[in-house]
């Protein structure tokens, strides 16, 4: 591959192979150098019509591929895929190490890709333009779909029904002080002795056992377990 360089006013002309670079000419830098770049109209045209965005995933299958010599920032794209060109043409300036690096076609032909822009990195050996050959671009990797939005699960309600409404006749056992309901000894129509523990209320993170304050019968039963009460709230009514 051959390549100009540009350094303190100077034009060199460097072959690499193999690894090792042979200076074939030396001589002193005109400003008319851009010349041949600008010559072809279509040449001139591109690079402001617009460079080729990058190719992510380009993979050529023959022709000749131009790839970079050193790494460095693309400061020019002269050409475009679809373009004519003939060897020796300047296809990119890539700046290195301060310099300005002429990267030239090694051949005749028409260019198939140009995976890089102006301003782009690239590191040894990235592709910088395809001459020839077929092109393939790696399809798009697929994009997950969303998942569904799960339905919220269901809040579980701590099991106590409200406190009924309105209490039934009789004898109404209270709450003494507020706490949560930890147990729920009787049910409606359930007789029951004085003294009996009803209910064991939890509060100040002790058990509070609610017992009967007569003999007779529940009419009728107002929290349940895991219920939350306050003082004087109605629990039990004995008939």
């Amino acid at each position: 591959m051959k390549y100009k360089v540009t350094l303190n006013g100077r034009t060199y002309e460097v072959e690499v192979e193999a690894g090792k670079a042979m200076l074939l000419n030396e001589y002193a830098a005109v400003a008319p150098a851009a010349a041949p770049v600008a010559a072809p109209a279509s040449v001139a045209a591109a690079p402001a019509a617009a460079p080729a965005a990058p190719a992510a995933g380009v993979t050529v299958s023959g022709g000749e591929s131009v790839t970079a010599p050193m790494p460095g920032n693309i400061l020019k794209v002269n050409v475009a895929a679809g373009q004519a060109v003939k060897k020796g043409d300047v296809l990119i300036v890539l700046e290195a190490m301060k310099m300005e690096n002429e990267i030239m076609a090694p051949c005749d032909g028409v260019v198939s890709a140009v995976p890089v822009a102006k301003g782009a990195t690239v590191n040894t050996g990235d592709l910088l333009v395809a001459i020839g050959g077929t092109v393939t671009a790696a399809a798009p990797a697929p994009v997950a779909a969303p998942a569904p939005a799960a339905e919220p699960a269901a809040v579980p309600v701590a099991a106590p029904a409200p406190v009924a409404a309105a209490p039934v006749a009789g004898e109404a056992v209270k709450a003494p002080m507020p706490g949560n309901i930890l147990k729920v000894n009787v049910a409606a129509g359930q007789a029951v002795k004085e003294g009996d523990v009803l209910l064991v209320l939890e509060a100040m993170k002790m058990e509070n056992e609610i017992m009967a304050s007569k003999s007779g019968t529940v009419a009728q039963v107002l929290v349940s377990k895991g219920a939350s009460v306050n003082t004087d709230d109605v629990l039990v009514v004995l008939a």
